[in-house]
């Protein structure tokens, strides 16, 4: 039988090893900058949701144009 590989696990061990890099906000837009703020203040068990809830909203702000 062929062997299965985990590559669920082994995305979470490379996440854990080289985490994604965070977005910088633009300083002109107020929305990105209270997720920003909202992103690097997350404690608690959620943390690592939180974190990308606030990097999805902040792509998303910017592909709007940043309205």
């Amino acid at each position: 039988m062929a062997e299965t590989i985990d590559y669920s696990r082994a995305r979470r061990e490379a996440l854990k090893l080289f985490p994604p890099a965070l977005l910088k906000p633009p300083p002109t837009c107020a929305r990105c900058l209270r997720y920003a703020r909202r992103r690097d203040t997350a404690t608690g068990p959620l943390r690592g949701t939180l974190v990308t809830d606030m990097q999805v909203l902040m792509k998303r702000c910017a592909q709007a144009g940043h309205r």
